[in-house]
């Protein structure tokens, strides 16, 4: 059960603020382009007389998966991604306009340049909402790094490990009634340790390794296991 919360009214107000974290994978000839949008909301817990507060949690709950059909134009992209954060907040339980930190995290290989530029161009048009681009490569090798012009580059087993860590901290909500979610959960049971997957395809699960490992990143309580004080019902603030 979600519980609405006023942030107004609230003396935390500001931990209760959105962060969205759109996984924005890239498709080629034969693989869809797919985008994983994920919201950082709050787990709440056992009330706390010595807080007068509920003990909470960061979680990440799945909001979207949108999967475009093959040969779309990448100069769609900017105009996808609009959509997705404004049919987002078209549903957001907040009872008030709170300002929301967004960031794509795109996969900048191959085509990926080309279309960070489209994207980046749809920003300095002032056509997207105000949101942190952050470029990724996904390599084969062990290490992860930082290239001169701020891309990062990734194992591609670092990805999926960081989407394990969540889901072993039980950090992560993916409502079995959104779109996609059955073939979502067969490419992530299709991977194995290496990175190397079994299934036909990867590109919704790449979208949500993308998203994942960028919230982890940023908030490390992600990967901590919960406490005793979250037990029972999930409640979400």
């Amino acid at each position: 059960m979600n519980l609405p919360m006023n942030p107004l009214s609230n003396p935390r107000a500001g931990q209760l603020t959105p962060e969205l974290f759109l996984g924005l994978d890239l498709g080629k000839e034969r693989d869809h382009t797919v985008l994983a949008l994920c919201e950082r909301r709050w787990q709440l817990g056992e009330w706390s007389a010595a807080r007068h507060d509920h003990a909470r949690r960061p979680v990440l709950v799945l909001r979207d998966l949108v999967r475009l059909p093959l040969n779309t134009a990448y100069t769609q992209v900017p105009q996808v991604i609009k959509n997705v954060f404004t049919r987002h907040e078209a549903v957001s339980p907040y009872a008030v306009s709170v300002k929301t930190a967004r960031a794509v995290v795109v996969d900048a290989g191959g085509v990926g340049g080309g279309v960070l530029d489209i994207i980046r161009e749809a920003q300095h048009g002032r056509y997207l909402p105000s949101l942190r681009l952050v470029p990724v490569f996904t390599s084969s090798g062990h290490e992860p790094g930082l290239t001169a012009t701020g891309c990062y580059t990734v194992p591609k087993r670092d990805l999926l490990t960081a989407v394990r860590a969540a889901v072993e901290a039980r950090s992560i909500v993916v409502p079995r009634r959104l779109q996609l979610a059955s073939e979502l959960f067969r490419e992530l049971s299709g991977f194995r340790q290496s990175g190397l997957s079994t299934a036909k395809h990867d590109d919704l699960a790449m979208a949500l390794c993308l998203a994942v490992w960028w919230a982890t990143r940023h908030e490390k309580e992600l990967l901590v296991a919960p406490s005793p004080a979250f037990t029972g019902e999930t409640r979400l603030a």
